[in-house]
């Protein structure tokens, strides 16, 4: 029973156990080393009183057990068993126990009974004392004790209370109080033990509850992201988790009260000590939850969250703060870059003014993000729509291909969604809108969701719209362009073929439309350009195309015609627009038109050349003059094909230097002296011979070759003038020719003075012929500018063909003009009765002289008119009566054989002209009789 108490109290608690085997491991190795004493002294003391194997092999084979059991247990205190093998050692124990102290009592009764009565009490002691020692030693193990008492001190004490000696029972009853009070004692130990190893495992079990809480408190709060902290009641930190220096490097104890303030960013300081501060003062402050920065050990700043709850008395007093401390930095930065993040996209959402849109096929909602109201104008897009709402705005002719495609994306196996529509604005506009959605669906494949967003792309379409009309139409007028003209007349001869009928094709040019634009400027130009097409439009018969092709050329295109409704139409259509007025700015502008008219298939079998006729067309009708029409004739062609031919021979020329300067003199009128000669462009041809500049006459309207012409031009005359004057030859002034392209390259100044200062020629010995028609337009100030240089440097400006162009007196004063040439076509009719011309040439002559300009009149072919000019004042006189163009080899014997002073008497007589001819050598045939007109 005691030993199942002992066990119930050892299996209620391990710890006790532990205690109980702890004590014995010390004790019943000090009980066998007792024993082992007792045995050692019995067996000496009854030596040679009995017999050998009582006194030597008996205490020898208890010795040995005795020895054994004690090192087994020496040995077990090194180790701490399990409980079960604790059990099982201590009941081991109790056995042994048992076993030798049966052995031991058993030897002592032989060993009574075989020695002398005066040792029978030292053999009694020894066996009491031993079994009594060993007794005590196994105090922690009760049972054990008492099977010592019984096994061996009873005996004993048995055979001294039968013995018939008085003193042996007296020793015996002595014993048996001594056992009776061991058992006592042994009763008493036990209770007691059994209590101090209740009370030790209680102890121990609260101890290690609360070493375990301990631990899992620290662990928790290693484990936990939050540091844990207490505050008194008004805030100051009492606690603080050790975790708080490893993250602030501040010392914990340096963090308590106030301290930790010193680790919170400054700038969220002030306000983390205001709300603190409210929150401890106020009676009724419930929880706090707020974020700050922290300053880590490294210097870094680190967002964290701080959360605190009140402790509070029956009363409602706060005792206590508790809370937390947790570092949220990489929340709040995520937190910062999703912010971020959707900011980025809803900008450029409203950037690209684009609308998100979330549709829940099952729930049959729409939400919109805020561009949907900006875009569409709706407010119900702010909260929310059904898609029957959004259906119902798309525009009708769009609606069923939009729903239709949408059903069926429950049965396609794509993703992607992509529909353009027309979209009812709340203003009532249509907006044009790209749809891109992505369709969600669930684990069976069904859509039950579309993400996606709206672009408007109205704007992007109208401006593709008018991008496509600009492709193809005039900004100015609004009519086809040459793109779309080309297009409409391929369209209009394909038809024609197919029905078997005629297009006919106008080609139509504003007159003057240059010098409108040059002197009224491009305004006034633009002007006129709207006007006449807008004329030309309302004349336009069903079916005809009207375009502008460029500059001042209109088209006409007249499509489905017979030969004789062409002809007719073309006169029609044009003659009522061809001239008229246009007012503009105050100002009216006489508008005319030239036009040139060619019919398909009969002038031209396909669109190039058709155009190519009335091109041709309309350049016979310019050269006719202004508001003329004329029809494709094949001679048209024939005359382009010599302007081709005389281009081509103009850049041969050049190449093989067949162009060369013929001098044709000019004579002073009142001295007989030769004042120079004027340069004449002539052709060297040796397969054709000597030809004019009529022989490629087209070369100076070409930009290029007119230039190209007129440096040769400038080259050998420099260069005769350079031979003429290494001879010592005074050949004057020579004059020549500049062209209108000329003076566009912006260097015509620097090709003359170049020239002559390289060649070490005085400007003085040049003279510039200019026509009227570069003092007009665009050019007038860049002319003006150059020819101020050139008369700066000693260039004299010759204003040649006086009368006959565009120039007013005006510009006699605004250039410096020296010299005014009197055109031949006035001086040709002196001889002739009842002209005007001479009046002319008076007047001419006249203003000169008023100017100081000299004059030089130019086709003087008789000495009549040699003599009429004289007698009017004319200063100089060109023309087949003083010479006929020479080349530079006659130049120098007609210098040196130049008598003047002898012909100045011979002017009034009709011989005069024959003798000056005869003077320089000079007849009237030879290959030199050609016409002095030209460059």
């Amino acid at each position: 029973m005691v030993f199942a108490r002992f066990r119930r109290i050892a299996e209620k608690s391990q710890v006790a156990l532990h205690e109980q085997y702890k004590a014995l491991t010390g004790q019943i190795p000090l009980m066998y080393a007792l024993m082992f004493i007792n045995v050692f002294c019995l067996a000496m003391v009854t030596y040679g009183d009995v017999p050998v194997w009582l006194s030597l092999s008996v205490p020898a084979t208890l010795s040995v057990i005795i020895v054994v059991r004690g090192f087994l247990w020496m040995a077990r205190k090194r180790s701490v068993p399990s409980p079960s093998k604790m059990r099982r050692h201590l009941a081991g124990t109790i056995v042994m126990s048992a076993v030798l102290s049966a052995a031991f009592g058993a030897w002592g009764l032989f060993l009574l009974n075989e020695v002398a009565t005066d040792r029978i009490t030292s053999v009694a002691l020894y066996v009491f004392v031993g079994s009594i020692s060993c007794c005590y030693c196994l105090q922690s193990l009760p049972v054990a004790g008492r099977f010592v008492l019984l096994f061996g001190a009873a005996p004993v004490t048995l055979c001294l209370l039968t013995s018939s000696d008085v003193y042996l029972i007296g020793i015996g009853v002595t014993f048996l109080i001594i056992a009776a009070v061991i058992v006592r004692t042994l009763a008493t130990s036990q209770s007691a033990f059994s209590k101090l190893l209740i009370s030790r495992s209680e102890m121990s079990a609260v101890v290690t509850a609360l070493r375990q809480s301990e631990d899992h408190y620290r662990y928790s709060v290693d484990l936990n992201p939050q540091m844990p902290w207490i505050s008194d009641a008004v805030g100051a930190i009492l606690e603080l988790s050790p975790k708080w220096e490893a993250v602030t490097g501040m010392p914990t104890a340096d963090a308590l009260g106030s301290g930790w303030t010193a680790a919170v960013h400054p700038a969220d300081l002030p306000a983390i000590l205001d709300l603190w501060h409210r929150t401890t003062s106020a009676p009724d402050a419930s929880a706090v939850d707020v974020r700050y920065r922290l300053r880590d050990r490294g210097g870094v700043y680190h967002w964290h969250r701080a959360r605190a709850q009140p402790r509070r008395a029956e009363d409602g007093t706060i005792l206590k703060w508790y809370g937390t401390l947790e570092d949220i930095d990489d929340q709040v930065k995520a937190e910062n870059a999703l912010r971020e993040s959707e900011e980025r996209y809803r900008l450029a959402s409203r950037a690209t003014n684009d609308i998100i849109w979330d549709c829940s096929l099952e729930q049959d909602r729409i939400d919109w993000s805020e561009a949907a109201f900006d875009v569409l104008g709706y407010a119900e897009t702010r909260t929310g729509t059904s898609r029957s709402w959004w259906v119902d705005h798309i525009h009708a002719d769009d609606q069923k291909r939009v729903v239709d495609n949408l059903a069926s994306l429950e049965d396609a196996h794509f993703n992607q969604w992509v529909e353009q529509f027309r979209f009812r604005a709340a203003d009532g506009r249509y907006l044009n809108l790209v749809a891109r959605g992505y369709v969600v669906r669930n684990k069976d494949g069904k859509p039950v969701r579309l993400l996606g967003s709206l672009h408007d792309v109205t704007a992007q379409l109208q401006y593709e719209a008018k991008l496509k009309w600009s492709a193809s139409h005039d900004a100015l007028t609004g009519l086809p362009n040459r793109a779309m003209f080309a297009e409409r007349l391929d369209q209009a001869l394909e038809e024609a073929r197919r029905q078997g009928q005629c297009v006919g094709l106008i080609v139509l040019d504003v007159d003057r439309f240059k010098t409108i634009n040059d002197t009224l400027g491009h305004h006034a130009g633009d002007a006129v350009l709207h006007d006449v097409a807008a004329k030309l439009s309302k004349r336009l018969p069903v079916g005809a195309t009207l375009a502008r092709l460029g500059g001042d050329e209109f088209a006409i295109i007249l499509p489905g015609l017979t030969p004789e409704q062409a002809r007719q139409e073309t006169v029609d259509t044009i003659m009522g627009s061809l001239t008229g007025s246009l007012l503009h700015d105050g100002r009216h502008i006489d508008v005319s038109l030239s036009a040139g008219g060619a019919l398909a298939f009969r002038d031209g079998l396909d669109a190039e050349e058709l155009h190519k006729c009335a091109d041709l067309a309309l350049y016979a009708a310019k050269s006719e003059g202004p508001g003329q029409i004329r029809g494709f004739t094949p001679a048209m062609r024939e005359a382009v094909d010599m302007e081709k031919a005389m281009l081509t021979k103009a850049r041969a020329a050049l190449t093989n230097n067949h162009i060369i300067p013929f001098y044709q003199p000019k004579v002073n009128l009142r001295t007989g002296a030769l004042e120079g000669f004027e340069a004449l462009l002539r052709i060297h041809d040796q397969q054709q011979g000597l030809q004019p500049p009529g022989a490629i006459r087209a070369a100076f309207e070409d930009a290029d070759l007119a230039v190209r012409l007129t440096d040769r031009m400038l080259d050998c005359i420099m260069a005769d003038m350079v031979a003429w004057r290494d001879q010592g030859l005074a050949f004057g002034r020579i004059a020549f020719n500049g062209a209108p392209g000329d003076f566009r390259r912006g260097d015509f100044v620097d090709r003359i003075l170049g020239r002559m200062h390289k060649l070490g020629l005085p400007a003085s010995l040049l003279e510039l012929e200019v026509t009227e028609t570069v003092f007009v337009g665009q050019l007038s100030d860049r002319v003006h500018n150059c020819l101020e240089t050139l008369a700066a440097a000693g260039v004299t400006i010759a204003l040649d063909d006086f009368g006959t162009g565009y120039a007013s007196l005006t510009h006699l004063q605004q250039f410096p003009v020296h010299t005014i040439k009197i055109d031949r076509s006035f001086v040709s009719r002196l001889n002739a009765a009842e002209t005007g011309d001479a009046a002319i040439v008076g007047a001419v002559i006249d203003l000169a002289k008023n100017l100081g300009i000299t004059t030089v009149a130019e086709g003087i072919e008789t000495a009549a008119q040699a003599a009429h000019l004289m007698v009017k004042g004319c200063d100089v006189g060109q023309g087949f009566l003083f010479g006929r163009p020479m080349a530079r080899s006659q130049i120098a014997p007609i210098l040196a054989k130049w008598d003047a002073p002898g012909m100045i008497g011979l002017c009034a007589g009709s011989d005069w002209a024959d003798m000056l001819r005869s003077s320089m050598g000079m007849h009237n045939s030879g290959p030199l009789s050609l016409s002095e007109s030209g460059r």
